[in-house]
């Protein structure tokens, strides 16, 4: 019988750089190296990084947003960081992560965590980041449209049920099915003048708040299709095959630390 060798460490080391190309593991750390040489000053009013630094740190992204856009004769620019929503997630994710810290002077600087991540391998630098999202990031920042986000802060470790039902499908997940589910399961709320619209808020919320997260992190990938008026609607999404141990990791740890309250 022929004898097959695995290199297991170079399929570590395959996997690893894997990891370390992907688009949003490149896109944070030139944003924190950028803030550590940088030190960046906040500005005074809102605590938001100045546009100079936004259009300075974009430009080294892989896929660098357009950032202007041009109306007839007019030129409308980027004016405050939350309007660029990955940009804004970045800067969260520095801060929940500990790659990056805000001085008493009101300026980022290298947080406690910059080096010890800066040295990890690609798939612990993934892994670092999306449980720092769901277990330091403060959901409240991410979103403020509606109190959604604070709501979901206070609902997301009651998403393990949830999130393994998204595991268990095994095809593409279905986006009315899961927010249906979420909006009753969860007893989520958004004021508005009528239920319909409501349900709509809600809905655009859980995308916005929870789904475009996790397509920052490549574990998704969202299925649109245009509606009678052109316009692309969400109908559900895949689970990319490596995004599926970052959700597992995530229900495992939220479930030994339900263990342990109890």
């Amino acid at each position: 019988m022929e004898k097959y060798i695995f290199d297991t460490a170079a399929f570590l080391k395959d996997l690893n750089r894997r990891f370390e190309e992907e688009e949003l593991i490149h896109d944070f750390k030139v944003f924190i190296d950028y803030i550590v040489k940088n030190k960046i000053k906040l500005t005074p009013k809102n605590g938001w990084i100045p546009r100079k630094h936004i259009y300075a740190i974009n430009s080294l992204f892989k896929s660098p947003k357009q950032l202007e856009d041009k109306v007839g004769d007019k030129i409308f620019k980027l004016r405050e960081e939350p309007q660029y929503s990955r940009f804004y997630f970045l800067d969260l994710l520095a801060g929940a992560s500990g790659c990056i810290e805000l001085s008493e002077k009101n300026m980022l600087i290298e947080g406690g965590e910059y080096k010890y991540f800066m040295q990890m391998g690609g798939i612990d630098k993934k892994r670092w980041l999306v449980l720092s999202w769901w277990f330091a990031m403060d959901w409240e920042n991410w979103m403020q449209e509606g109190n959604f986000g604070g709501l979901m802060q206070k609902k997301k470790f009651l998403l393990g049920s949830y999130l393994q039902s998204w595991l268990d499908k095994r095809g593409r997940v279905d986006f009315k099915k899961i927010c249906k589910d979420l909006r009753n399961g969860l007893n989520l709320r958004w004021e508005a003048p009528s239920q319909d619209y409501a349900k709509e808020l809600i809905n655009w919320g859980i995308e916005r708040c929870l789904l475009l997260p996790l397509v920052y992190f490549n574990i998704i990938e969202l299925v649109h299709k245009k509606d009678k008026f052109g316009i692309e609607q969400t109908i559900g999404f895949y689970i990319k095959p490596l995004g599926r141990i970052f959700l597992e990791e995530i229900i495992e740890i939220m479930r030994k630390n339900q263990a342990r309250q109890n």
